[in-house]
């Protein structure tokens, strides 16, 4: 607990990322971290690069499945209806084909590139469509729809596993396991025990991990190891969840979200540990989770997007899991919002976050928001304006009252010689005393070097401050915005508060 004429340290923001809740967290983690990127060059903040809308009006529908083909192209696939859209290496947004499975509802539940060729599930059907032509924007010629049916002819899930070990594709229908190996269709590889359905897949080594489902109101789940050859499935581990998520893409790591309320479990090829929580204020009104296929890595980052299924329990944006480096720690931060805008406001509610494919340095990310859908694309050229932290609650002496002196920021130039503040670019201070809501931007002054009218350089601080606010509080709040301008942006060393 901070003391009068105390300051209130805010740094080392690689080291902290979110803090478990406004009030509780491990050293240096802030209560909200949107929008920035704390590892690219650790000991600064710098602020992420945005998401831009790519698809135009062309994408009208939510697309929860996606592939990101060897071709070049990015194929994203309707969850509402049979339609498959082309992203091309050249940018074109274009409709391809629209699937009318023989039996069964149209709507995708699963895709996957592997060995050559794009296959998609419907509820019945497995479709495919050669790599080599899916490009020409002949689908319709090309297609082989119906390509082979399922069993169970699972209506909500058809997760796909290319695995690269055993070079087979599974494919997860209700309590079977498909596959495709050397290009032979088998729709029971394997049979798990009802009431237990496939809702998620991943790899371990050489083996298969299967993420289970039952229900929304069947708080019992597990998750089953197979080793691909055997009848049965060689280890199980059970948790008290609404279902197995998604498995986070990482390396030679294998986390998984579970439930409703934001949980990320561990798993060490045996049992599965609690490992993090994505934060946020959950209740049996109040819930969400992470989508089998909303989940990629880029650069060894674990990149997850949460959707709020009922009320806003949390932010709806695509969160990461990274670290710099294996000397440091890996840390949850929010980095991501998609490319709606209520006025400036980015949109965090509401929001439905479909497939995030990873492609080279790029992501894209499919989502819904009321009835307007789109795919974003990571945006090389502009930063994201209005990323912004909070810290957690302050709290000096609850029984007393407290001045605030000033809030302040330690800037960096990105450049010997460059701008410590690029033309356009600024940093704004909110404070939420109290408890109340944030007031308007506080009034600000830079201490930084400049030349006057003689040429005479005045050296400063290279500092952003607030000025004397003054005001009594027992708690206190601090935000910090980010204006960019393009690709410039301040460069965050560290910050503070001061009280007195």
């Amino acid at each position: 607990m901070a003391k009068p004429n105390d300051t209130i340290a805010i740094q080392d923001f690689n080291m902290g990322g979110l803090a478990k809740s406004r009030w509780s967290g491990n050293d240096n983690t802030l209560f909200k971290l949107i929008g920035f990127d704390p590892h690219s060059k650790p000991g600064v903040l710098d602020v992420a690069q945005k998401l831009t809308k790519v698809s135009g009006s062309t994408i009208t529908e939510l697309c929860l499945e996606g592939v990101n083909s060897s071709n070049g192209s990015q194929y994203f696939f309707s969850h509402e209806s049979g339609k498959v859209w082309e992203i091309t290496s050249a940018g074109v947004v274009r409709l391809v084909y629209t699937t009318l499975p023989s039996l069964g509802t149209a709507n995708c539940l699963g895709a996957a590139e592997h060995e050559g060729y794009i296959y998609w599930a419907t509820s019945k059907k497995l479709h495919r469509i050669a790599v080599a032509s899916a490009d020409d924007n002949n689908w319709s010629a090309d297609v082989a729809a119906n390509w082979a049916e399922f069993t169970a002819g699972d209506s909500d899930f058809h997760p796909m596993l290319s695995h690269t070990a055993t070079l087979t594709l599974y494919i997860g229908d209700g309590k079977y396991l498909a596959q495709v190996d050397n290009n032979i269709f088998s729709a029971e590889a394997l049979d798990i025990r009802d009431p237990l359905r496939i809702k998620s897949l991943g790899s371990f080594s050489t083996d298969v991990l299967l993420g289970t489902f039952v229900s929304d109101n069947f708080t019992q789940t597990e998750i089953l190891r197979w080793n691909t050859w055997d009848d049965s499935f060689v280890n199980s581990d059970k948790i008290p969840e609404v279902g197995i998520n998604a498995f986070i893409n990482a390396d030679n790591v294998i986390l998984v979200q579970a439930g409703k309320s934001g949980n990320i479990y561990w798993y060490d090829g045996t049992n599965l540990e609690l490992y993090n929580n994505i934060p946020g204020e959950y209740s049996p009104t109040a819930y969400g989770e992470v989508h089998p296929s909303s989940v990629a890595n880029m650069d060894g980052q674990m990149l997850m997007g949460w959707s709020n299924q009922s009320g806003s329990p949390t932010d709806s944006l695509v969160y990461r899991i990274a670290r710099h480096d294996r000397d440091f720690n890996y840390i949850l931060d929010a980095p991501y919002p998609i490319s709606q805008r209520s006025g400036d406001d980015f949109v965090l509610s509401g929001i439905e976050i479909g497939v995030v494919l990873s492609a080279g340095s790029y992501i894209f990310v499919a989502w819904k928001h009321g009835s307007t859908c789109g795919v974003d694309k990571l945006d090389a050229s502009n930063k994201l304006s209005g990323a912004y932290f909070e810290s957690r609650i302050m709290i000096v002496d609850r029984g007393e009252f407290t001045n605030f002196a000033e809030c302040f920021i330690n800037v960096t130039k990105r450049t010997l010689g460059g701008d410590l503040f690029p033309p356009g670019t600024a940093i704004s201070f909110y404070l939420s005393k109290n408890y109340g809501a944030y007031g308007a931007a506080l009034a600000t002054e830079i201490d930084t070097e400049t030349v006057d009218e003689y040429d005479q350089v005045i050296k400063g601080r290279n500092v952003i401050r607030s000025k004397d606010e003054g005001d009594d509080f027992t708690t206190l709040q601090l935000r910090v915005k980010v204006t960019t301008s393009g690709n410039e942006a301040p460069l965050i060393e560290s910050g503070g508060v001061k009280i007195r």
